[in-house]
């Protein structure tokens, strides 16, 4: 399933690319949870019937998660890209909005890493998580393509054992090539201004803005 069909076709309706997170979690036996947008993102675009790809970056305890079965099970064919390292977060719930400790920072999902016959699918789903994901991916997909990207993940700087530290947002090469981006207020800097957060975009592109 990573070809075009007879008809020269896109296998898949959707490409979901990002790195897969261990979120800390003391009720879990394992002491952590395999999240991430491009999890969460591939379960739902599957769940929604659209046949869906993923290029998750995972480091080796995350590779054996038993999450991944339930991507699986749900059709979403996955193609896993090794990583020394991986994104370890722990998530503080607070009044006053989330507070982020770093555990582990993650290595770059690379564009090289997508399998060749997904190049022309015609939707895709860039969902960083901490900030994994280089420039190089603004020009993979085609020109007709449509493309959303989750823009808290690239707004992220990792030092293992810190507080996430938020980077002001910009017109990266990525943010430009978006059609759709959504982000989060909570990795926005206090007093950030709508205005700005669509100066960076390119015109035409919709913004979506959530409350955590």
């Amino acid at each position: 399933m990573t070809s075009p069909d007879r008809l020269g076709r896109p296998t898949f309706d959707v490409v979901v690319v990002g790195a897969a997170s261990r979120d800390i979690a003391a009720d879990d036996p394992r002491g952590w949870r395999l999240g991430g947008g491009v999890t969460y993102s591939a379960l739902t675009t599957a769940r929604l019937g659209l046949r869906t790809a993923a290029l998750i970056g995972l480091d080796d305890v995350a590779a054996d998660a038993d999450e991944l079965e339930l991507l699986r099970a749900s059709a979403v064919e996955i193609r896993p890209h090794r990583l020394e390292q991986g994104p370890v977060f722990e998530n503080i719930e607070r009044p006053e909005g989330r507070l982020q400790i770093a555990h582990s920072p993650s290595d770059p999902v690379p564009p090289e890493a997508v399998p060749h016959g997904w190049a022309t699918t015609s939707a895709w789903i860039l969902a960083p998580v901490a900030a994994e994901l280089p420039d190089g991916w603004a020009s993979l997909p085609t020109t007709e393509a449509i493309v959303a990207v989750g823009w808290q993940g690239l707004l992220r700087s990792l030092t293992a054992g810190e507080e996430v530290r938020h980077v002001a947002p910009g017109p990266t090469r990525i943010i430009k090539r978006a059609d759709l981006v959504g982000v989060s207020r909570d990795d926005l800097g206090p007093g950030t201004e709508l205005a700005e957060l669509c100066r960076a975009l390119r015109p035409g592109a919709t913004l979506a803005v959530t409350q955590g």
